[in-house]
């Protein structure tokens, strides 16, 4: 297994954990209904995995970087 490589800096690491809490707050609160909740859901957790790990598999695939090379 090869590692994955950190590809998201941390201001856009912070802003997809913020994302994935406010997602998850209006489903919650009943803000997004119907099938939309799952969609909801689904971006949540990728936005928490992302900035959770500092890993996107989206930037990889379009070659992105956000992480500054002094960040850990």
């Amino acid at each position: 297994m090869t590692p994955r490589m950190l590809n998201v800096g941390f201001i856009d690491r912070l802003i997809r954990g913020l994302l994935a809490i406010d997602l998850l707050a209006l489903c919650l609160a009943s803000f997004i209904q119907g099938s939309v909740v799952g969609l909801a859901l689904m971006l949540a957790a990728y936005a928490a995995y992302s900035g959770l790990t500092g890993n996107c598999p989206v930037y990889a695939m379009l070659g992105l970087n956000t992480r500054q090379r002094t960040e850990p």
